[in-house]
């Protein structure tokens, strides 16, 4: 990792982690794993008179935690965001930086890929 400078406006580092996130798996994982667990939490919190989903604003959110693309979640099904601009980038592709974990990764890929064997 290269040391940053602070940044004054929170929308200018987020093309950058956005970036981050198409070349590094790690980062597109955390990122996805984040918004699911803000979601999730959002929709059972006990206050929900004061947290409703129907005015989460979704598209600005995903955009916040620089996703490429919506995750699939039960609590997005039926929703449409018209503000959020998915990459046409196959996801599956992008590769961990870290070498052991891609390997591990590329030899479980595989294993799905081979038919099963009893």
């Amino acid at each position: 990792l290269q040391e940053m400078q602070p940044f004054k406006n929170s929308a200018d580092i987020l093309p950058k982690v956005r970036v981050m996130a198409q070349v590094d798996r790690a980062v597109f994982e955390k990122g996805m794993k984040a918004f699911v667990s803000y979601v999730q939490a959002y929709a059972k919190h006990e206050c929900s008179l004061i947290f409703r989903m129907k005015d989460l604003d979704f598209s600005s959110l995903a955009r916040g935690f620089a996703l490429l693309r919506m995750p699939k979640m039960p609590e997005l099904r039926g929703k449409h965001f018209s503000d959020f601009t998915p990459i046409t980038l196959d996801t599956d592709s992008i590769p961990y930086k870290d070498k052991i974990r891609e390997k591990q990764r590329q030899k479980m890929l595989e294993e799905q890929r081979q038919p099963d064997r009893k």
